[in-house]
């Protein structure tokens, strides 16, 4: 038996000792009652009650029962794990809730005479049948309660199992997606940087020279966060300055950007590699024969309780042919749209205007503080093993 499979098994067996626990203390309970109600019929009766004997009966009741009261627990989940129709189950919870209620009561009164030691008791032992089944009642609606109660516990445990396996279905489906997303991002944007290099070459050495050390800064501090999904804005500024800075080293005078940044946003969590795209959508729609200038501006601002993030730039704009979509129009834009409905599921909203001249991109997010997590949490679905 491994790891995992020890910590499987211990759980059960907390979860089987919770429930038993429970149990047992409704069975003291259910004692306590009996002897106060044993007690108030000697009283009404004016008969001397031996207040230490019934006390002592109670508990001799009381630690059999909690006996049965195991085996009841477990024979009901091992038949839980069978899978079996009720048809099948419930004729051998009637069989075995008679047997057990005679062993049971049987059990009771040998011990209770044991402790006589000899003397003449007097009591059910004496007129067993006839005692047992004025008792039978009482034992089969303790049984009875006993394996509802089980039943009803399993029940919701396996529910509530589900729910954790499913939602860590969705949470790897998302993560497995978001990873797609993501490989298809980083391609994308390194060809697209690449062929900027190439042009370079013939033009300016020395500028490809320093392209080439700031992408492979870039992609250093892409690869170093490829497995987070969200990022505080600090540290998505500080990549998006890194491809801003390859694009200007491109670009020259050519391009201008400017930057309007709420310092206190900072520290709040935006999608990783959220603005980059949206900046190389700008860059490369921008410019043109008529557009040979382009200033982009990329904005960070606080709404209500809500992110606005927009990138601006005053380049050619687009314009597209009826019923045609502008996300089909490259993958940087797709796969941002898809990034954030992953993310946030409706809790956003991502639009691209034309604003003559030029396009804004703006994206709307919940208002959310980052902090890294200090160790992966795990859950434990498969505690319950029914």
């Amino acid at each position: 038996m491994d790891n995992t499979q020890r910590s499987q098994a211990a759980a059960s067996w907390r979860s089987d000792l919770k429930l038993i626990g429970a149990i047992g203390l409704l069975y003291a309970v259910i004692q306590l009652i009996t002897l106060l109600r044993i007690y108030a019929l000697y009283r009404l009766d004016r008969i001397q009650l031996d207040l230490s004997e019934a006390i002592r009966d109670r508990v001799v009741a009381w630690v059999i029962g909690f006996l049965f009261i195991i085996l009841i627990v477990r024979t009901t989940k091992f038949l839980l794990t069978r899978n079996w129709s009720w048809v099948r189950i419930v004729p051998i919870h009637l069989v075995f809730s008679g047997l057990i209620s005679f062993i049971w009561y049987f059990s009771f009164i040998k011990v209770a005479e044991w402790f006589c030691q000899g003397e003449d008791c007097g009591g059910p032992g004496e007129e067993f049948g006839y005692w047992y089944l004025v008792n039978l009642d009482k034992l089969f609606l303790l049984y009875i309660i006993t394996v509802s109660i089980t039943y009803t516990y399993y029940y919701v445990r396996r529910d509530d199992a589900n729910r954790v396996r499913q939602s860590q279905m969705e949470t790897q489906l998302l993560t497995a997606r978001m990873k797609m997303l993501r490989s298809q991002l980083h391609p994308h944007f390194l060809f697209n940087t690449l062929n900027s290099i190439a042009s370079l070459i013939d033009i300016n050495v020395e500028r490809a020279k320093i392209m080439v050390a700031d992408l492979a800064d870039l992609l250093r501090q892409v690869l170093d966060g490829q497995d987070r999904q969200q990022v505080a804005l600090e540290e998505e500024l500080s990549l998006l300055q890194r491809y801003v800075d390859i694009e200007k080293t491109r670009f020259s005078d050519d391009l201008t950007i400017d930057w309007e940044i709420d310092d206190q946003l900072l520290p709040y969590r935006v999608p990783a590699m959220l603005l980059q795209p949206l900046v190389e959508n700008a860059i490369h729609h921008g410019f043109s024969r008529d557009h040979l200038l382009l200033h982009i501006t990329i904005k960070v601002e606080k709404n209500g309780d809500r992110l606005l993030l927009t990138v601006q730039d005053d380049g050619q704009g687009f314009s597209l042919s009826p019923g045609e979509d502008l996300f089909s129009q490259g993958t940087g834009l797709a796969n941002t749209r898809d990034r954030l409905q992953a993310l946030y599921n409706d809790d956003y909203s991502f639009t691209v205007l034309p604003t003559h001249p030029g396009v804004a991109s703006m994206v709307d997010l919940p208002l959310e503080l980052h902090r890294e997590p200090d160790a992966e949490t795990q859950l434990l679905a498969n505690d319950l093993t029914v």
